[in-house]
């Protein structure tokens, strides 16, 4: 819940989904390896 309530307050601050992705993993690193983002089709 933390990560999803960190994204609505960076979305909300207008960041792009690239920036808060970055973010994320950077925040989130100590946790573990963040997963691969899946390239679009």
């Amino acid at each position: 819940m933390d990560i999803t309530r960190d994204v609505m307050r960076q979305r909300a601050e207008g960041k792009s989904l690239s920036e808060i992705r970055a973010g994320i993993d950077a925040a989130y690193l100590r946790f573990g390896p963040p997963t691969p983002t899946p390239r679009p089709k």
